[in-house]
């Protein structure tokens, strides 16, 4: 049940509400009085947009609501049916009358059984439909962490691939991607790191070969290079080294090479400048000793030193060689290729000085060969220039690894591309693949629930379940016995037979003496109205033990018989409601409700609540509020104490919405007064005339009350608000004056 409304804002006079904390807790009956346009239709109207959790015509509404299952705010939905009739069910139901009233269903008792299974098959239905939309929701919550996942990866793969937050790459091509994955592999640091580099590389030129230089080998028409030249030259000397030349050797030149060398080039001098002396000590050349001489230096010993000296002439061509070498700059190189050509280029250089000092160890033998041709001897010459053969290759092969990747250089940039996109990739595999799993078996889950089967109690899709609801309500229903007891009710309340409710495909009509009922009275439409809503708390969508019903103000436009009847059927229909408000502006009519709420059995004299309606002018504009039901109205059998109280507790704050209801309580007072203190059949002037009292203050009573208790189509003047409060007193003074035993008891009741 609702127990407190804690506060209502934005809701039409309600703009700011919040409950007063001498405001008692609702229960199960709960009347609620206040004058017409106090905010009791708005009230309702709150009531019943509970169920929805909201009201379409207030967008802004807020509200806090205590219930005896938890609190309610603005969008929950209040578990309790509501049913409300106001003006608004009027119009919505009844409108002008120009059509059929929609059916009411009404469930016979031979039914209940079947109702029952409906009941049950209703809840398992809504079980079903609410785990569903749970699902839905849980699917969409696991789509949404998936997509996350994706897009954390995205960003980190279009970063890794491009060097910029700035990218192309977006969930959906991760999505596509993972979808594609074989069978990938986590990368190593230096891995990634090499393929991050090339994603972020710009394509360098070729390099080309390695420049070698070539050299003829002498005697042949082969070129080779100087590594190969080196060894061949260390070969070639050893072949010089064990040769020698036949000569009758001199022995003192055989073993002074030094000046067998001069006297050799000496004779090479003087046969150039045809000298016959000696040209170191101007004395003849002997004959004997220049024979002696040339035997020594022969034929053969000559040509073996030109061969000696070609190949020293060529051992300098291969040293020169040795320099000739041109090997690319680093800076040409891709960058991961440096540390390899580095290296390489590192060996290189320490091997051809290492083979450059092997050549010149060769020339120095050369050299030693000259003064030695005579001698045959095998010299020791290393020969090994495989080091330096093998740095070149290890060059080579950087280089031409370079001009690879240039050629290949968008293929392979791709390809690190890959390589990275797949590495991340399956760093989420295993996340990815667990919410996959939720999803799958989540899916599954609805997929069963949905179509039925073995793994449910009741193994029925939902559309079997919806069917056989759908099925069993037609089987129950009864549209005539709604119509029937709609027109037992109105040969009731109004005590005559000639209005009925007809049955027909598209609802009730209502006739009049077996014609579409026209020009029906005010009185008439009250009456099917409030017929109709009582009827309707019978039809098979609205248990009445478990909902609340908010009747407000049923007896507009009755006369006072039928006010009773509208009690009366009241009270029989709707006592049994879960919760009950009546709202009413009549106190006829409120007093025949506290009767009843007082006169309830046993603890039911217990569950009930009275409060009222109060509007007043603020700085914004007319503000309703509920207080408790005043004290008077619940303990004497007519409003004239409550009125009284009215009246003397009235201060004027010279403003029309706070005085226009007083000169009806004036009259309604002076009207009741008169007739108990002058019991006569006199007009009410005529009373005050015979009352002992000021004439012009009489005369100003009879004015204030007479004029503006009735609407008389002039309007309201304002010039008379600043006299409200003047006449107010001069009524309150003729009680006092005219009966002061009567007035005491009155101001100690409102004082009280």
């Amino acid at each position: 049940m609702l127990t407190h409304i804690k506060k209502i804002k934005s809701l039409g006079v309600f703009d700011n509400y919040a409950a007063p904390p001498e405001l008692k807790a609702f229960d199960r009956f709960n009347i609620v009085y206040g004058e017409n346009g106090s905010g009791k239709t708005t009230f309702s109207r709150f009531l019943a947009c509970l169920q929805a959790g909201e009201h379409s015509d207030y967008p802004h509404l807020e509200f806090y609501v205590d219930t005896q299952s938890g609190p309610l705010s603005h969008g929950q939905r209040y578990a309790r049916n509501v049913r409300v009739f106001n003006s608004d069910f009027v119009e919505a139901n009844i409108g002008r009358f120009e059509g059929p009233l929609r059916h009411i269903l009404i469930l016979g008792e031979e039914n209940k059984s079947v109702a029952e299974e409906i009941k049950a098959e209703i809840a398992l239905r809504d079980d079903r439909t609410k785990r569903l939309q749970d699902i839905t929701t849980a699917v969409a919550k696991l789509e949404t962490e998936r997509g996350k996942i994706f897009s954390s990866i995205a960003k980190t793969i279009g970063e890794a691939t491009s060097g910029s937050t700035l990218r192309t790459y977006r969930r959906p091509d991760a999505e596509r991607a993972f979808a594609k994955l074989t069978s990938p592999k986590l990368l190593s640091n230096v891995e990634l790191e090499v393929h991050r580099a090339t994603v972020r590389q710009v394509q360098l030129p070729e390099v080309g070969k390695l420049n070698v230089p070539g050299i003829v080998e002498p005697g042949t028409d082969k070129t080779i290079g100087p590594v190969g030249a080196a060894q061949v030259l260390a070969q070639r000397c050893k072949a010089l080294t064990i040769r020698s030349a036949s000569s009758a050797v001199i022995s003192r030149l055989a073993t002074h090479p030094m000046i067998a060398t001069w006297v050799e080039e000496g004779i090479g001098l003087h046969k150039t400048h045809a000298s016959e002396n000696c040209e170191f000590c101007s004395q003849p050349l002997p004959a004997a000793r220049l024979q002696a001489i040339a035997e020594h230096f022969s034929v053969e010993d000559q040509q073996l030193k030109a061969e000696i000296d070609q190949e020293r002439a060529w051992l300098s061509s291969v040293l020169e060689a040795l320099k000739g070498f041109t090997l690319p700059d680093r800076l040409a190189l891709y960058s991961e290729l440096r540390a390899d050509y580095d290296a390489a280029a590192r060996v290189f250089a320490t091997e051809l000085e290492s083979v450059r000092q092997r050549v010149r160890v060769v020339d120095a033998v050369l050299v030693d060969k000259l003064t030695r041709r005579t001698e045959a001897y095998d010299a020791k010459v290393e020969s090994d220039a495989e080091a330096l053969k093998a740095a070149l290759i290890s060059i080579a092969d950087v280089m031409q690894r370079h001009d690879a990747k240039t050629k290949g250089f968008e293929l392979e940039k791709h390809a690190a591309r890959d390589e990275i996109e797949a590495h991340y990739l399956l760093t989420i595999q295993e996340q990815v693949g667990e919410t996959a799993s939720k999803i799958t078996a989540k899916k599954a889950e609805e997929e069963l629930l949905v179509n039925g089967g073995d793994g449910l109690p009741d193994k029925r899709s939902l559309a079997d379940i919806t069917l056989s609801i759908t099925s069993k309500q037609a089987q129950i229903s009864n549209e005539h016995k709604g119509g029937e007891e709609l027109t037992a009710h109105l040969k009731q309340f109004l005590g005559r037979t000639d209005l009925v409710f007809e049955n027909s495909k598209d609802g009730y009509v209502v006739l009049r003496r077996g014609k579409p009922a026209r020009r029906l009275s005010e009185g008439e439409k009250t009456a099917i109205a409030f017929l109709y809503f009582l009827v309707q708390l019978k039809d098979q969508d609205f248990d009445l033990a478990e909902g609340v019903v908010v009747i407000d103000d049923p007896i507009s436009s009755l006369d006072s018989g039928a006010i009773y009847q509208a009690f009366s059927f009241l009270k029989v229909t709707a006592q049994g409601a879960k919760q009950l408000f009546i709202l009413t502006h009549n106190y006829e009519f409120l007093r025949l409700v506290i009767n009843w709420f007082q006169n309830l059995p046993g603890a039911l004299k217990k569950q009930c609540s009275y409060s009222m309606v109060l509007c007043s002018e603020t700085d914004v504009g007319r503000s309703a509020r509920l207080v408790p039901l005043d004290q008077l109205l619940i303990d004497h059998a007519t409003e004239y104490h409550y009125l009284f109280k009215v009246l003397y507790s009235f201060q004027s704050d010279g403003l029309i919405l706070s005085c226009y209801h007083i000169p009806n309580v004036a009259r309604k007072v002076l009207e009741t007064f008169l007739d108990f203190h002058i019991p006569s059949k006199d007009k009410l002037y005529r009373k005050l005339e015979k009352t002992d009292f000021d004439p012009h203050k009489k005369t100003a009573i009879l004015k204030f009350t007479n004029d503006l208790s009735h609407f008389t189509g002039k309007g309201f003047d304002p010039a008379l608000v600043a006299e409200t409060q003047k006449n107010t007193t001069y009524l309150l003074e003729m009680i006092k004056h005219t009966a002061p035993l009567h007035f005491a008891g009155l101001e100690a009741l409102t004082k009280s």
